[in-house]
């Protein structure tokens, strides 16, 4: 069923995002002459027919990406409208997109990596793959050529081979989940260069039904594109046995402490039918000194308590041991906070700890 996406809205957003016509998770962003961009997922909070859609209903209506810019270091925020959306007969993402990344390239243009579902039929509609695309300016993605690095149907045989868990090619994208765990996990990818200017892919992924793992791959230059080079094994962090589904990764190089950085959403949902009570959502914090790890620990979870899940990094700050963050609000959030996002706030990584930032305090700061 498709839902009318709305246009760009016309008034600034101040310390947070609360949309009035639009749900908002999940979050990836790059900084471009001063300029933040915010992308996220976004769903319309009405139906054609003017009725509600309620946030548990999401997933019954096509998400599409919604772009928002900051030229204040993220203390206010324009909406800059639909960034990309489903395309109708696309195996890469009929009918809704889920998330990803999007990275500037060295010819001004932008890469952009999203999880796109192929619809087997209604009771399969979450085969998830890892798709690009690119965008002239960072504002819209127009006509592309379908281009998907990694398909789980397709790529079977060489992921599992990998190490990483995928249910059987029959069963891929089951509603109701993975041999009694979560729906399938391949998704949203991060593209990261390293410190050798590697260009990197990382995802969620599995390495059990209810065990998850990040993936990684290499790329390199095809065409106009690009090509995944080496599907690396899986990565897995010393904590894993505390959740079973990492999410929306995010992969950081401290230049100055010549430190790897990895930022996770973690989840324990058990099965799909669980009831969200039951479920807790989290952001957890790990170092390394490789980009291969092994990856260590820097603390106890974070921001499950404030109900932010999903975060990006807006700018990092390694001299001062820390990241300007922004995150959406969960679900379990007050009614009025759920589904939008918080204001700015810091990630001190060293010992690890969180503060939030008002208008007044930003401003006083030199970011």
């Amino acid at each position: 069923m498709m839902n009318q996406i709305p246009d760009a809205y016309d008034k600034k957003f101040i310390n947070g995002i609360r949309h009035p016509y639009l749900y908002l998770w999940d979050s990836w962003s790059y900084v471009d002459n001063n300029t933040f961009h915010l992308y996220c997922l976004a769903l319309s909070r009405f139906k054609p027919d003017g009725s509600k859609i309620e946030p548990d209903e999401r997933n019954n209506f096509p998400f599409h990406i919604r772009h928002f810019t900051s030229v204040d270091a993220g203390v206010s925020w324009t909406d800059r409208g639909c960034f990309f959306k489903p395309k109708d007969n696309s195996k890469s993402n009929f009918n809704t997109i889920w998330s990803g990344s999007v990275k500037p390239l060295t010819n001004g243009k932008k890469l952009v990596a999203y999880t796109g579902l192929e619809h087997r039929d209604q009771d399969h509609q979450y085969l998830q793959n890892i798709a690009i695309a690119i965008s002239e300016d960072g504002y819209s993605v127009k006509d592309f050529d379908e281009n998907i690095l990694s398909d789980p149907l397709r790529d079977w045989k060489e992921i599992t081979e990998k190490g990483y868990f995928l249910d059987a090619s029959e069963r891929l994208g089951s509603n109701m989940g993975e041999i009694n765990g979560p729906i399938m996990s391949w998704r949203d990818p991060f593209i990261f260069y390293d410190k050798k200017k590697e260009l990197n892919l990382f995802w969620a992924a599995k390495v059990g039904p209810r065990f998850g793992a990040m993936a990684r791959a290499t790329l390199k230059k095809n065409g106009d594109f690009f090509k995944i080079d080496t599907l690396h094994p899986p990565v897995t962090v010393p904590d894993a046995d505390e959740f079973t589904q990492l999410e929306v990764p995010k992969v950081l190089f401290d230049e100055v402490h010549k430190t790897y950085y990895l930022i996770i959403a973690s989840c324990n949902r058990l099965y799909e039918s669980q009831p969200d009570s039951e479920i807790s959502k989290e952001v957890r914090v790990y170092a390394s000194e490789n980009i291969d790890g092994p990856w260590e620990s820097l603390g106890d979870k974070i921001l499950g308590s404030e109900h932010l899940f999903g975060i990006t990094v807006l700018q990092t700050d390694f001299e001062n041991n820390r990241l300007l963050c922004m995150a959406p609000y969960t679900e379990a959030a007050d009614a009025d906070l759920m589904l939008t996002f918080a204001p700015i706030f810091y990630i001190y990584l060293n010992p690890l700890k969180v503060e939030f930032l008002n208008q007044t305090k930003i401003n006083s700061q030199n970011i």
